[in-house]
């Protein structure tokens, strides 16, 4: 359990850091008294114990206040909301593609200000382009548009949803004109490509909606499934069907660590189903859930390979630990918070619910068939209520 306390003893300081912004010699003062108690006290191990849960919170609000310096000359950020500007990038992700439009995210280089100055500034933008010409992961673009702040409404922060991905600019009215390609990682090009034919082979051999269902199921692509059949799961309260999630990964797990077995041997074929969990993480995109449920599975792998039994609740405070490593931001996702939320219920809550409803069954029923029979149910009934707890 000290994994876990430690975890949420950094996660808090993100968490506080979030709301009270405090200086950074506040955060160093903290961290050595906590570091003088842990390594200078003999006492307790409940007492050591605390002195590195101060460490861990202090070491969680440093990340964070790091993560977000104030923005300089250099930074595309300062140059929000000077009106036209021209812009020159790379395209860093893949394309989000809508029914109208694409959005793209761009790594920006260089800057032409409306008076005709040229600066070198750096920084991510969302820029919205017209649906064609369809641009690609790696293409430099020189794009024309309106550079602004994005925008707060009082039931949602676009400003915020798009920090989290490490973007503070918007170009809207965007016109793009694709003056160089290639220049992005080859393996993840690589994977878009085969993302992209895999999409276009299930359109070839499904219709419509199912398509896009399945499109959405097994590539991670919800933007393509049409609203009133998302509403409707949004309705039965369905939507974790769609989504990728650790049955996901534990298949591909299983499937890489399967067919390298008898190839390289059981111990290698643990790193080479952990390297299949990777790459299929960054095939289907990378959203927080799934990069929660990649993590808990290689920590598992990595358990097994070692002979040691994996702790549940200790996953899954390593992952919330890495995930807010690389984005302290990623606290504030909600997919990252429901995610977490119904893995914690699946944890406490899954095997009491089997026990209590095999006691229940074992009144009318011998106590053999009564296992039978929560077994049968506990994938359709009892998983699902325990995430809903």
């Amino acid at each position: 359990m000290t994994l876990v306390y430690l975890s949420v003893a950094w996660l808090a300081g993100i968490a506080l850091a979030r709301a009270l912004s405090p200086p950074w010699q506040a955060l160093l003062l903290l961290g050595l008294v906590g570091t003088v108690g842990l390594i200078g006290w003999k006492g307790p191990r409940r007492t050591r114990l605390l002195c590195a849960c101060v460490v861990a919170l202090a070491l969680g609000a440093a990340r964070l206040l790091v993560s977000h310096p104030p923005p300089d000359a250099s930074s595309l950020t300062a140059y929000n909301d000077v009106g036209r500007v021209t812009l020159e990038g790379v395209v860093v992700g893949e394309p989000d593609e809508r029914e109208s439009y694409t959005n793209l995210r761009l790594r920006v280089e260089q800057l032409a200000l409306p008076d005709g100055r040229e600066v070198e500034a750096t920084g991510l933008a969302l820029v919205k382009v017209d649906r064609y010409p369809a641009f690609a992961y790696g293409d430099r673009l020189q794009v024309a548009g309106l550079l602004e702040t994005p925008p707060e409404w009082e039931d949602f922060s676009y400003r915020d949803y798009l920090a989290r991905q490490g973007i503070h600019s918007l170009v809207r009215e965007a016109r793009a004109t694709r003056i160089g390609g290639g220049e992005g990682n080859p393996l993840y090009a690589a994977l878009l490509a085969l993302k992209r034919s895999a999409q276009a082979t299930i359109g070839t051999i499904l219709h419509e909606p199912a398509a896009s269902l399945l499109t959405g199921i097994l590539l991670g692509i919800e933007s393509s499934i049409p609203t009133d059949l998302m509403e409707d799961f949004s309705a039965t309260g369905t939507t974790h069907i769609i989504a990728i999630s650790g049955f996901n990964i534990t298949i591909i797990a299983g499937i890489f660590a399967g067919l390298s077995r008898r190839l390289v041997g059981r111990r290698r074929a643990t790193w080479v189903a952990i390297g299949g969990v990777a790459l299929y993480t960054l095939f289907v995109g990378g959203s927080a859930a799934v990069v929660r449920a990649a993590i808990m599975g290689a920590l598992y792998l990595w358990g097994r390979h070692l002979g040691r039994a994996t702790f549940a609740p200790a996953s899954l405070a390593g992952a919330g630990v890495l995930m807010t490593a690389l984005n302290p931001l990623v606290l504030e996702d909600v997919g990252f918070q429901l995610s977490f939320a119904a893995t914690v219920g699946l944890v406490l809550y899954t095997a009491p619910l089997e026990r209590r409803a095999a006691q229940l069954l074992g009144h009318i029923t011998s106590p053999h068939q009564a296992e039978r029979a929560v077994g049968w149910i506990s994938e359709a009934l009892l998983v699902t209520l325990a995430a809903q707890l």
